[in-house]
């Protein structure tokens, strides 16, 4: 019986996940994930990187690699990846996102689930690089922030109009 609880919490997150309501996402998934490992079922694992990957698109304060219940998988290359690419987007940095996602070792791409959402996440990391590169200037060029943070212009004046608009920054492009 507990595993299909598991399964049903674990479709409730992709559900949420497709809806992009990633805090509702989150909870499903963790709920899952606690137990999937309460019944000592394989499914645990994965689990646990959707709840990192879920945590990062709801800028989720919480490291969930550091429950009790997620300790026993601590040492697990995929985890580990998912801790990485955890640090990266905390750091703002782009590159060793796209480190972490381009080793063949881990090839973490290779879930088909965790690659749907890699825009996202790329996206998110993008804003939030961008917010913490642009808020000290008072003016500031485009080809400036594309060359500092690796983007096309027409990509940094779309996440631009987006941190402008949900009142992140505040400025106008010019």
């Amino acid at each position: 019986m507990p595993r299909v609880q598991g399964i049903i919490k674990e479709c409730g997150g992709k559900m949420y996940m497709g809806e992009k309501r990633w805090d509702m996402a989150l909870q499903q998934f963790n709920e899952s994930f606690r137990i999937f490992v309460e019944c000592g079922h394989i499914r645990a694992r994965i689990l646990l990187k959707y709840v990192i990957l879920v945590a990062l698109l709801s800028n989720s304060d919480v490291d969930f690699t550091e429950s009790n219940e997620a300790k026993s998988f601590v040492n697990d290359p995929e985890i580990i990846a998912m801790k990485s690419l955890k640090e990266g987007f905390d750091k703002n940095d782009i590159k060793a996102i796209q480190k972490v996602l381009a080793d063949t070792k881990v090839n973490l791409l290779a879930d088909p689930f965790i690659n749907t959402y890699l825009e996202d996440l790329l996206r998110g990391t993008r804003l939030k690089g961008l917010l913490a590169l642009s808020k000290p200037y008072k003016v500031v060029k485009l080809d400036f922030l594309a060359a500092s943070m690796n983007v096309d212009a027409v990509e940094i004046r779309s996440l631009l109009s987006e941190l402008i608009l949900e009142e992140k920054l505040k400025g106008k492009i010019d």
